[in-house]
């Protein structure tokens, strides 16, 4: 069986690599494809299978949501999960009409194991 894969979608490398120690130190078991906006997720994605996507809401160029749309495209049954600190009423519903959870910024062990919770298969 192929291990599981996580996207994290951060343009703080800072932020990329909390996520990466997190995974590291407690989910040895997946595979972590990293990317600094959305542009750079979509073609390291492309021909990929993906379990879990953690985006970050305010991006240079397509905003977390933007790219979460484009993303279910393709990969229809992936959980993904905003992360930010600015959880607007309007973008939160509109992110959650799509299906699309949040994770509230900032993000640690027990927010990443939470998002897990919900995945499919």
């Amino acid at each position: 069986m192929d291990k599981r894969k996580a996207l994290i979608v951060d343009d703080s490398s800072l932020a990329r690599m909390m996520v990466r120690k997190f995974f590291s130190e407690s989910f040895k078991d997946w595979d972590l494809l990293e990317a600094k906006d959305g542009d750079d997720a979509l073609a390291l994605v492309e021909g990929q299978t993906l379990h879990l996507a953690l985006i970050d809401f305010n991006m240079p160029g397509m905003n977390g949501i933007d790219l979460s749309e484009k993303l279910l495209e393709k990969h229809p049954d992936l959980s993904i999960h905003l992360v930010t600190a600015n959880i607007q009423e309007r973008m939160q519903l509109r992110a959650e009409s799509i299906g699309i959870g949040f994770i509230k910024k900032p993000i640690n062990q027990e927010k990443i194991v939470a998002a897990m919770q919900g995945l499919k298969g």
